[in-house]
């Protein structure tokens, strides 16, 4: 996978998120798919076997930045890429968060493993090595 196609894919995994569209964020991942992340100081991996478990929880996501009330705009930085093969790629990725008046809501990294789909590449996994989400879920309540 070429280094020009994940980051044509990253262009349009952006653009879902920054209409947050839950629905097309999840039209860009696999099935099966996962995420890993850490949580409590402990590595938690969520496998989605099935499309609706993982598109739930994409729609969910988008839904905890709506929540929290202020219109982000998100850009990425394509920090790594790894080709492997003609249908696979891993991607480092540095997501920017920006508020109202560009006022920086969040930075963080994330790596995704990205396989070929007929539709073009899709994630596979993500590993969210950085992102505080705990800090929109905060931000949503009060």
């Amino acid at each position: 996978m070429s280094v020009q196609e994940t980051r044509e894919f990253f262009e349009r995994y952006r653009d879902a998120f920054n209409r947050l569209d839950g629905e097309g964020v999840a039209d860009l991942w696999h099935t099966p798919c996962a995420i890993t992340d850490t949580r409590d100081g402990a590595a938690r991996v969520t496998w989605w076997p099935e499309d609706a478990p993982m598109r739930a929880n994409m729609k969910a996501l988008c839904e905890v930045y709506r929540t929290a009330g202020d219109e982000a705009c998100w850009d990425f930085e394509l920090l790594d890429h790894v080709p492997m093969g003609e249908h696979h790629a891993f991607a480092n990725v540095r997501w920017t968060l920006a508020g109202a008046e560009g006022r920086s809501l969040q930075r963080f990294n994330t790596g995704y493993q990205l396989a070929r789909h007929t539709h073009g590449p899709r994630v596979l996994m993500c590993t969210a090595y950085q992102e505080d989400l705990s800090s929109w879920k905060k931000h949503a309540v009060e």
